[in-house]
């Protein structure tokens, strides 16, 4: 049956050899950062990593939710070190001041970091900077938080970033643009954001090779999951075929629980490669065990990669810099 949509709504995946949550290597001495962590998919990935021995850093924008989530996580893990930091990422003055919080808990080594926030649907809204929401948050605050995080990321062996995107990013159009009130869609905002996300992968995998750095960046998106946000998706997109689309697959929506496994493979799994792109592999990519996943053509063009990237820069002032060279050490004369 053709649904008039693209990618893999039209399709059944190739098959891989299924993962099981048994292949998480043991996390102990790692410590791992979650933005939007407090609920949802990113809690029950704070909360699977910290079983497998991580130090977990939940960050969110309220000081109460991230209290909160640390508490549950050392509730489910008796065990566990979880702690919890302010980050707004829609004001990019509290994401500096939350990475150098976060570079302080972690001891300067952090291991992984999960770009999990977002918002979807909102009504024409700006940042405190002045951006538009969907790009501010969605996209700009990690792009400046991941960067911020680096020296401490650059501090562990093999470190790695995992920007979260959405099936729905099929239906983006153009990711490296801030959409402006007179031709804002609330739905076209959203979409267009998350496929930002895949090329900010792109992007970072590009500027970590062309500097010789040891930093992995993977995509992953969680599939349609059992979340406030995506009721709020079912019951407020414009688009009839969408609509009709997305009610036909409620009964396949997976729990935050078994959600959030995608992203953490995508974190841990030592086979993954820089750039890929993982997420459920059922039908319609739905739910599911994680498996490799296609994106839209689009999502790794080279032009609009550095579109992107460059304009990041800009706006989130220059967050990425190289490293200093070392200075070679003094050689001892006999």
């Amino acid at each position: 049956m053709s649904t008039g949509l693209p990618g893999p709504w039209q399709r059944w995946h190739a098959p891989e050899p299924t993962w099981t949550p048994a292949q998480v290597p043991d996390l102990s001495g790692r410590t791992a950062v979650i933005t939007g962590s407090s609920r949802g998919i990113g809690a029950a990935a704070a909360q699977h990593l910290a079983r497998c021995g991580a130090h977990v850093i939940i960050a969110c924008p309220s000081a109460e939710e991230g209290r909160s989530a640390a508490d549950a996580v050392r509730r489910q893990v008796a065990s566990a070190r979880a702690e919890s930091v302010v980050c707004d990422l829609g004001d990019l003055a509290q994401v500096h001041e939350a990475a150098e919080r976060i570079t302080a808990l972690a001891g300067r080594r952090l291991h992984l970091l999960i770009n999990n926030a977002g918002v979807a649907a909102l009504p024409p809204t700006r940042s405190a900077d002045g951006f538009e929401m969907h790009f501010a948050v969605n996209h700009i605050g990690h792009f400046a938080l991941t960067g911020r995080l680096l020296p401490a990321l650059l501090n562990t062996p093999r470190p790695r970033v995992v920007n979260v995107s959405s099936v729905l990013h099929w239906l983006g159009r153009n990711g490296a643009r801030p959409h402006e009130p007179q031709r804002y869609h609330r739905w076209q905002a959203y979409f267009d954001s998350k496929l930002a996300a895949l090329l900010f992968t792109h992007g970072l995998v590009t500027w970590a090779r062309a500097h010789r750095l040891p930093l992995g960046a993977v995509t992953a998106h969680p599939g349609l999951v059992d979340t406030t946000l995506a009721s709020h998706v079912l019951h407020t997109t414009g688009r009839k075929a969408e609509a009709r689309l997305l009610r036909g697959l409620q009964t396949r929506w997976a729990s935050p629980a078994a959600a959030a496994w995608t992203l953490v493979r995508a974190a841990t799994d030592p086979h993954i490669s820089a750039g890929e792109f993982l997420g459920p592999g059922g039908r319609w990519e739905c739910s599911g065990p994680p498996v490799r996943v296609r994106a839209a053509r689009r999502a790794s063009d080279a032009q609009a990669v550095q579109r992107l990237w460059d304009l990041s820069q800009e706006l989130a002032d220059h967050p990425f810099r190289p490293p200093a060279p070392t200075a070679p050490s003094p050689t001892t004369r006999p």
